[in-house]
């Protein structure tokens, strides 16, 4: 109960109402949407990358994809677009990476544009409801020829409350807007440090396999060269079939 009006009254006396009504559902809708995906999604990267970092190392290109492929992060989902394609020139694996977080990017923005919109338009619903009221409230005075301090009062106070439920609304809005917009820069910084130290590791590991293929092209030619399981390409074909 509001004065003497109960919301019921308020809602069949202002349609406005009942607009900011399905925003405020759809707002709280889709807050807690997000809420429970970045909770589902949350990743320790440094205990990540700490982990996959001896299985490159150590040229375990499927040990390595098995591991990606086991997180339920993002920067899990970006490594093992790494993992797969490590063999490739580093132009064109930085380009497939990038590809990668630009794709994670965009999963964690969705339906970020729609609580931006309703942060901007809650206020002015509530405004347009608010003039809409007091207008209504002055032509019933002037049609019945009647009306005190009392009823002019009256009849504003509940005009003001669709600006009071467009403010409640936006705020709403806007702190979940905020958070979630921090939440995947965060993210985003976290898989562009994760690509930097998984291409310190490419390159440690081509350090190593440099060598053996030197030593393996210098075998007399009627000995077969040595398996060293340092060759990437071949590993990751048999992984890839």
């Amino acid at each position: 109960m509001f004065g003497e009006l109960s919301l019921i009254d308020l809602f069949l006396a202002s349609p406005t109402m009942v607009v900011l009504l399905v925003c405020s559902i759809i707002t709280v809708g889709f807050a807690l949407e997000r809420t429970f995906y970045f909770r589902a999604t949350r990743q320790n990267v440094g205990r990540f990358m700490k982990e996959l970092g001896p299985l490159v190392n150590a040229n375990n290109a499927k040990g390595a994809l098995e591991y990606c492929r086991k997180g339920k992060g993002a920067v899990a989902r970006v490594m093992a677009q790494a993992v797969t394609n490590m063999h490739r020139s580093r132009e064109d694996l930085q380009q497939r990476i990038n590809t990668a977080i630009e794709v994670e990017q965009v999963e964690m923005e969705r339906h970020l544009s729609l609580l931006g919109t309703m942060s901007n338009i809650a206020p002015l619903l509530g405004l347009f409801g608010t003039v809409v009221g007091i207008i209504r409230a002055f032509a019933d005075i002037a049609r019945t020829g009647s009306g005190g301090s009392s009823v002019v009062a009256m009849g504003v106070s509940e005009a003001l409350m669709t600006t009071a439920a467009g403010i409640i609304v936006a705020v709403i809005a806007t702190v979940f807007f905020n958070t979630f917009v921090r939440q995947i820069r965060c993210r985003v910084v976290d898989m562009e440090d994760a690509r930097e130290e998984f291409f310190i590791l490419r390159a440690n590991l081509l350090r190593k396999v440099a060598p053996a293929q030197e030593t393996a092209a210098k075998a007399p030619a009627s000995r077969k060269p040595a398996k060293t399981n340092m060759d990437l390409e071949p590993v990751l074909a048999d992984i890839l079939k």
